[in-house]
């Protein structure tokens, strides 16, 4: 065990960021990385679940190197940092998933800015979940192409707004089709040039929503609405990557072409999960064992591995796989599984660390196992494990394994003090860059007073609403890189029974007045809804040109503030926008 702590506690050498050593385009080989969002280790069939069907992830399995025992984070946006960045997610400033704690720090190094630098071209069509603003932002972060939402959270999945690039879409028909269909656009257009295509899907994340006769099919099996809107909407996922492995057969790209599915935490509600203890959000074996299949025609022999691996291995493993080479500026946590994959060396025995990121931190709940044991530690008590044995987590032999308990719980205090003493999350908004063509604010990162209030107990996608009180306000914290003059616009909805309302824009000490004049009535789109949802409805918005103004660089509070209420409600707002003039 010591020389295994002594193992794990070493990391890649820090070197300068470098392009790799030029190589013949014919040799580079692509990639396609497949995310599910919020779907368990047990939602394929091929995994023991009789209820659901999965064809294509079936047969994707059999022609694959398939991990058994591969490991996520509990949460989508920490899981995201760490496939991009090879690197633990607090490290990269991400520990939630919203309100700024989503944000990655702008000097982490992404695999798509490594491929890019080294030919490729790269696309990410789907869920980003790294950030919203400008540094953030995916063509930011080394992909050439976007097509998604940025946000953690979509709350309509039909006909939705999505961005291109840096420009809103309306798209056309169901999320995973749309989504699918941009992919295979984009494999298409660079079919003669290596690339990097990152398809990070939406689903089965609620709402639950999914076109019907995938949602009929599974009621006709005695399933509740929950659970078949959920195995409809994976099977609907199922259906689409079917799509890219037939378009990269036509293509005859299918032996040039790694192709990774996995998912980014364990099942969003308890069902079938192979026994594991515990669902998304939990440190123990169900919140964080996800599929994992790799393929690579003629060089990757199919077959399963009892290999322990995690998201922090894709970035390096990748690398290794398709022979680039690149020195950090940043420490990768993960470990090259190349040789593991290629069946060069056996599978070797490691430490797997997971951890809430709840805020603050100190009321996370966190585990580490190795091939054996799983030793699970909250506020409450220290709990180990055998996993051999007791696969279910019942029964806790921490005091029989005494000696593996302390070991296990060392190592574990060791990497936690680490990460959490240096962890810088990124909760300040910078803006004002130079090649900024517009800054869009939404209320769930802002600051509420009085009695206004979200829409949901859930911020994401949620807007505000109950404005019935004079001098209430929110307000938004930034920094400025530049100054420059804007065009300020509001999203919002008011019918024409509250118009009328006077409001102010705050910058620091400059206030620019405004009233709520133009009547737009903010319908809530036809509920397509399986499950009553937690989250806010989904409605139709508009936009309106308050003010104009310069802001100045530097530290600015930003804000929108009711000044006398006309009626009884003074509408709803759910985003702010300055556009650079």
């Amino acid at each position: 065990m010591k020389n295994l702590l002594l193992t794990t506690a070493c990391l890649t050498t820090l070197g300068s960021f470098a392009q790799s050593q030029k190589q013949p385009a014919a040799a580079k080989t692509n990639i396609v990385l497949l995310l599910a969002d919020d779907m368990g280790w047990g939602d394929i069939n091929a995994n023991g679940n009789p209820l659901i069907e999965t064809p294509i992830l079936n047969h994707l399995a059999t022609q694959s190197m398939s991990f058994n025992r591969f490991y996520a984070c509990p949460l989508c946006a920490p899981t995201r940092s760490e496939i991009l960045t090879g690197r633990y997610f607090l490290r990269t400033g991400v520990s939630s998933v919203s309100q700024g704690y989503e944000n990655m720090r702008p000097n982490e190094t992404t695999i798509a800015e490594i491929l890019k630098a080294n030919g490729y071209s790269t696309g990410c069509f789907g869920k980003w979940h790294n950030g919203a603003y400008f540094q953030q932002h995916p063509n930011q972060k080394g992909f050439d192409e976007f097509t998604g939402f940025l946000m953690g959270h979509l709350g309509y999945y039909y006909d939705a707004i999505y961005q291109h690039n840096d420009q809103d879409v309306k798209s056309k028909g169901y999320a995973t089709d749309y989504f699918t269909d941009q992919a295979l656009g984009f494999i298409q257009q660079n079919k003669d040039k290596p690339f990097f295509c990152y398809v990070p899907y939406n689903v089965p994340h609620s709402p639950f929503q999914v076109p019907e006769k995938y949602f009929r099919k599974y009621k006709a099996k005695g399933l509740d609405n929950e659970l078949a809107c959920i195995y409809g909407m994976v099977e609907n996922m199922d259906e689409n990557i079917g799509r890219i492995l037939t378009r990269l057969e036509e293509l005859k790209l299918e032996e040039n072409t790694i192709v990774i599915f996995l998912s980014d935490n364990g099942p969003n509600t308890f069902r079938y999960n192979g026994e594991m203890k515990g669902k998304k959000g939990s440190v123990d074996e169900g919140g964080v064992r996800v599929p994992f299949y790799i393929s690579w025609p003629g060089k990757i022999k199919p077959g399963e591995t009892e290999q322990l691996a995690q998201n922090i291995d894709l970035l390096p493993t990748l690398l290794g796989l398709c022979k680039i080479n690149f020195k950090p500026e940043l420490p990768v946590d993960g470990k090259n599984l190349s040789s593991v994959i290629l069946k060069n060396i056996k599978p070797f025995d490691r430490l797997i660390f997971s951890r809430q990121g709840f805020y603050p931190l100190n009321r996370s709940a966190g585990s580490v196992r190795n091939n054996r044991f799983r030793m699970v530690a909250s506020a409450k008590d220290t709990l180990l494990f055998d996993l051999q044995k007791d696969p279910s987590q019942k029964v806790d032999v921490a005091k029989t394994q005494s000696n593996i308990r302390k070991e296990l719980v060392a190592a574990y205090l060791k990497w936690e003090r680490e990460l959490v003493a240096n962890y810088q999350p990124e909760t300040t908004i910078e803006a004002g860059f130079a090649d900024e063509k517009s800054i869009t604010l939404p209320v769930q990162d802002a600051i509420l007073s009085g009695k206004v209030k979200y829409s949901s107990i859930h911020p994401n996608q949620s807007h505000t609403e109950n404005w019935v009180q004079n001098g209430d306000s929110i307000y938004w914290k930034l920094n400025m890189k530049n100054a420059g003059n804007y065009r300020i616009e509001i999203q919002y909805g008011c019918p024409v029974s509250e118009i009328g309302s006077e409001f102010q824009v705050r910058m620091n000490s400059i206030t620019l007045p405004f009233t709520m004049s133009k009547p737009f009535d903010s319908e809530i789109l036809p509920d397509r809804d399986y499950v009553l949802r937690a989250e806010s409805v989904e409605r139709t918005w508009s936009w309106m040109n308050v003010a104009t103004g310069r802001v100045d660089s530097g530290e600015l509070m930003l804000g929108i503030k009711l000044l006398e209420k006309q009626n009884q409600n003074a509408g709803m707002i759910k985003a702010i926008r300055l556009i650079k003039l």
